[in-house]
């Protein structure tokens, strides 16, 4: 155990220090759902190939206005995504800082 004097210092322990920091990454639309109101994000900093389904409604109006002028599933922009977390379940887009 560190200590200083005769005060132990805790030391902090976080299994994954990465899991929580958010790195500008690219996101790709996968799929547009208009009937089911549901877009596909495809994250390939994060896993390549597993497709995460958001409602439109948390998705900023100009980014959905953008994506929705063109129609297009390919359609490509930056977010700061938390892209060390292990699981999907743990994963954090932050859509409102987006950059095109």
């Amino acid at each position: 155990m560190l200590s200083k004097g005769n005060l132990p210092l805790k030391k902090r322990v976080d299994l994954n220090p990465n899991e929580k920091r958010l790195w500008n990454t690219l996101v790709r639309i996968d799929s547009l759902d208009c009937l089911s109101n549901k877009i596909g994000f495809l994250i390939p900093g994060w896993n390549t190939e597993e497709v995460l389904y958001f409602d439109t409604e948390k998705i900023p109006e100009l980014l959905l206005k953008e994506i929705e002028k063109g129609m297009n599933p390919n359609y490509r922009f930056f977010a700061p995504v938390n892209i060390g977390a292990d699981k999907s379940e743990d994963l954090y887009i932050d859509i409102k800082n987006y950059k095109i």
